[in-house]
């Protein structure tokens, strides 16, 4: 009969019982690490992905407002209010040819007298334009080209409308302009169900509206942001405690939080800061404050028709630099 080796019959018989326990032990050690892992790569994938989303709104807010004011328009960026008498003096201006007593007006022709009559008609149309643009809600005056003087709007820290040209989406077969009023402000906001069982949320919070209307720029009336058919309000920032804007003064060199205490400020703004105060998808209050000023260069303008600054809406010297 033929004999087995006794060790050789042991190792074929495979894995003791407490081998593959500890093998199982150490595959479920295994598997709850990787498990872990993933996890905590899934959860930081989707905290990213939160934050960024918070950081994309209130950037685009940002944005979307920096566009607005960086084009905001007023023709005393670059003129004076319309003088009437100034008007009269220039047409009046008249010169003398040496040798002769004939006069010479200031459009070059020959003139038997030594003063030039204004010219009535075109006197009676500058009146006209400016009675036509000095007794509404979104004009104030004109310049002494005749291009009517926006007056901007901030009866309270959280409102502010102005005067802009970054229109520029064009609607066929529809009356649209370049310029455009808009409104910044805060507008009562419905909470989701998501927003109402996070316990770090308040129920009184607002969202930040953008109000637009390109139809009728020089409309005399100012935004009526329950007109739907005329102006259109978009959301940009949920979940907002306050905001606020300030106005830079070039005479004081600080800023100020209301346009009134600002010389003209209702007419030419030279920078704002814009204050922030909301709450993110995670219920984590934040602050954002950003400085914006507008592109036109500071100038002082001058009176063409009488060689002189006009001291009431030039542009005073120390004007607004970015520097607090």
């Amino acid at each position: 009969m033929k004999k087995y080796n006794s060790i050789s019959a042991s190792n074929d018989a495979g894995f003791t019982l407490l081998e593959i326990l500890i093998a199982i032990t150490l595959l479920a050690f295994i598997s709850l690490g990787v498990v872990n892992i993933t996890d905590n790569a899934v959860q930081t994938k989707e905290r990213t992905s939160q934050t960024n989303e918070n950081n994309l709104q209130i950037e685009t807010a940002m944005a979307r407002f920096e566009w607005d004011f960086s084009q905001i328009y007023s023709p005393l960026y670059f003129s004076n209010v319309m003088n009437m008498n100034s008007l009269q003096n220039g047409q009046n201006t008249t010169t003398t040819t040496p040798g002769t007593s004939q006069g010479i007006n200031n459009s070059g022709t020959p003139n038997n007298n030594q003063t030039a009559q204004p010219n009535p008609v075109l006197q009676q149309y500058y009146e006209q334009l400016i009675s036509r643009f000095e007794r509404n809600e979104h004009f104030s005056a004109v310049s002494s080209e005749g291009y009517p003087i926006p007056r901007f709007y901030s009866p309270e820290k959280n409102v502010l409308e102005f005067f802009t040209a970054s229109s520029r989406r064009k609607i066929q077969n529809q009356k649209q302009s370049h310029f455009a009023w808009v409104r910044y402000t805060l507008a009562d906001q419905e909470q989701t169900e998501e927003e109402e069982q996070n316990p770090n949320l308040p129920k009184s919070l607002k969202s930040l509206v953008r109000y637009f209307t390109a139809d009728d720029p020089y409309s005399d009336k100012r935004i009526d942001t329950d007109d739907e058919e005329k102006v259109k309000g978009a959301v940009l920032l949920r979940n907002v405690e306050k905001i606020e804007f300030q106005f830079w003064d070039p005479l004081k060199r600080k800023w100020e939080t209301s346009l009134r205490s600002v010389q003209n400020g209702e007419n030419i703004i030279r920078g704002v800061k814009f204050f922030i105060t909301w709450y993110d998808s995670f219920g984590t209050k934040r602050t954002t404050a950003r400085i914006f000023r507008p592109l036109w260069p500071p100038v002082n303008p001058s009176d063409i028709n009488s060689g002189q600054v006009n001291d009431q809406l030039s542009n005073p010297q120390g004007d607004f630099n970015g520097t607090l």
